[in-house]
């Protein structure tokens, strides 16, 4: 018993945040998509950017300044201005458009300054950037049991082809671990 204690007490002070990606009855067409960018980062060994969608939050206003978006949020405490602490980048996304940019100011609880034109990443306007999401952006890396959480289900009987989907219904995750302490 206080073997398991221990245990979960360790796993509460974990300093790295392991974001999962849960897929439900995917076909194969799709499930060959994401088992060529697993096989494209090598494994575990190379680090991607990913968006922890589980942290979600409406902004209250997004404002532009030269360039930088500043986006008003009363929880300020996912992101960092320091590249590798927490999320030092920010991802916007309305649903259809998004964008994203480095995190260059965060004033406490009130507002995070997004730079959304080095970059120029997405399509996301400032007009509708006040009705998207705001949600942090880790560097991760996969984590070493990869694609083994996958399990097939259903076969169909079918070519796969960009018009068909064949071949067997998958289920399972993806788990992410963050490349530095969040």
């Amino acid at each position: 018993m206080f073997e398991q204690q221990t245990i979960l007490a360790r796993k509460k002070s974990e300093p790295y945040l392991i974001i999962s990606y849960e897929y439900n009855d995917i076909f194969d067409r799709e499930f060959k998509q994401i088992e060529h960018f697993v096989d494209s980062i090598e494994g575990a060994l190379t680090p991607f950017w990913a968006v922890d969608f589980s942290r979600g939050q409406t902004p209250s206003s997004v404002a532009d300044a030269s360039g930088d978006w500043t986006v008003s949020i009363d929880n300020t405490r996912f992101y960092s201005i320091v590249l590798n602490q927490k999320a030092s980048r920010a991802f916007l996304w309305d649903g259809t458009n998004w964008k994203e940019g480095l995190v260059s100011a965060i004033s406490a609880n009130t507002y995070i300054v997004v730079d959304v034109d080095t970059n120029n990443y997405g399509a996301l306007t400032l007009a509708n950037a006040a009705n998207s999401l705001v949600y942090p952006l880790y560097e991760v890396f996969l984590s070493k049991e990869g694609l083994s959480a996958f399990k097939s289900t259903n076969y169909v009987n079918e070519k796969v082809t960009t018009s068909k989907d064949g071949g067997f219904i998958r289920s399972g995750s993806i788990n992410l671990v963050t490349r530095y302490k969040v």
